[in-house]
């Protein structure tokens, strides 16, 4: 089977020849230098370009770069559009785009986003601060907030290609949207005033979401249409404590949203993943009755009771991930291995289906321990 059938073959219920895999990505353009081959290294693997985007259709030399780091890389999916391949969730033309806008002399950059927020990024160590700026301060700022055409052909120049190319190498391609709860406070509307609003004035985070909502479906639907069968929306819900927001609030102000995802989706014979960090199991019911069909990342430190969720879900939505967030922190190789033994047990308990994921592949990660971790996903996807 090719990656991409490995991963047709979870979402219809079959089984897979392996567990498909699906990284969370590269952190930086420094660590894609540091630890992938020159041949998988072009401005637009990342989502975040060195300084803007070229016009036009991406060259070829660029779409060769995303399918070699998909083939070196192992992965069952791969995001189209200039900016696509990683993070997860992050990137392409289904999302704002971000272009540079200044770069200081410590390192650290401002980029400038689609819509009107800015975002600072800084260096040694890595941070990002989304909402360095933000376009909408007062409820008034939301009548002037500009956002790209979502039917502009030219966004798209590049889907078909890439839907045809990937598929071509074995890979299922992807686009990633903006988070429905997430996707506001890191882009447009800063956090405190959002959950306080929630409150004082629902109306206004009604129209808020819808706004931004409707841009991104709109933007699916032309992913759809052009031939890209899953997509990724990253909408971080919860902390190792809990939810950030109600359930209560989840049904009011997003749970509609995830159902129109879904049912647009499902239309087009195409999937949706959801990520969210933090302890989210009040929703799951809600996220698998609205048609999510895989939900990650699960990381132990969060959702420690990892066994109950494979129990209670694991037969009703495909699950993904199981490995923590600091694993590549560990001293001694043998227990990183041990969490990928431990998170493949686990998929293999999935009536539903499994996909792997780790957490990502920081800058300050050696290079021989990230060919162990790809040697790792390589052994623990053997379902025998």
């Amino acid at each position: 089977m090719t990656e991409m059938q490995n991963m047709m073959a979870v979402l219809t219920g079959e089984r897979p020849e392996r567990f498909p895999y699906t990284p969370m990505g590269h952190w930086n353009r420094r660590a894609v230098r540091k630890l992938l081959p020159a041949d998988c290294c072009h401005d637009h693997i990342y989502c975040l370009p060195e300084d803007g985007w070229s016009t036009g259709e991406r060259s070829a030399a660029s779409r060769k770069a995303s399918v070699n780091y998909a083939r070196f890389m192992g992965v069952s999916t791969l995001g189209i559009g200039k900016g696509g391949a990683m993070p997860f969730g992050h990137g392409g033309p289904a999302e704002i785009k971000g272009e540079l806008e200044s770069r200081g002399n410590d390192g650290s950059e401002i980029y400038s986003f689609e819509g009107g927020s800015r975002r600072l990024v800084r260096y040694d160590p890595y941070s990002v601060q989304y909402g360095y700026t933000f376009p909408i301060n007062t409820h008034d700022d939301l009548e002037a907030l500009e956002l790209p055409d979502p039917h502009d052909k030219s966004r798209w120049v590049d889907v078909e290609g890439d839907v045809a190319v990937f598929e071509a190498a074995g890979v299922m391609p992807s686009a990633k949207i903006m988070g429905f709860f997430s996707g506001v406070h890191n882009n447009f509307y800063d956090f405190e005033p959002l959950l306080l609003d929630f409150f004082d004035s629902p109306e206004f985070v009604h129209r808020l979401t819808d706004t931004l909502a409707g841009w991104s479906l709109a933007c699916v639907e032309e992913t759809l249409a052009r031939g890209v069968k899953l997509i990724e929306v990253c909408d971080d819900l919860g902390t190792p404590e809990g939810m950030l927001i109600s359930p209560e609030h989840f049904d009011s102000f997003y749970l509609t949203h995830y159902r129109n995802l879904c049912d647009l989706c499902h239309s087009h014979g195409a999937w949706v993943h959801m990520h969210s960090h933090g302890n989210i199991m009040p929703i799951l019911p809600r996220l698998i009755e609205a048609g999510v069909d895989i939900i990650n990342p699960f990381d132990p430190h969060e959702v420690p009771e990892l066994d109950e969720l494979v129990e209670r879900f694991g037969s009703k939505v495909v699950l993904c991930g199981f490995i923590p967030s600091d694993y590549y922190l560990l001293e001694h190789d043998r227990d990183i291995e041990a969490l990928f033994a431990r998170a493949a047990y686990l998929g293999k308990s999935c009536g539903r289906g499994y996909i792997m994921m780790e957490h990502g592949f920081p800058e300050d990660l050696t290079p021989e321990r990230f060919r162990l971790i790809l040697e790792l996903v390589e052994k623990y996807r053997c379902l025998d």
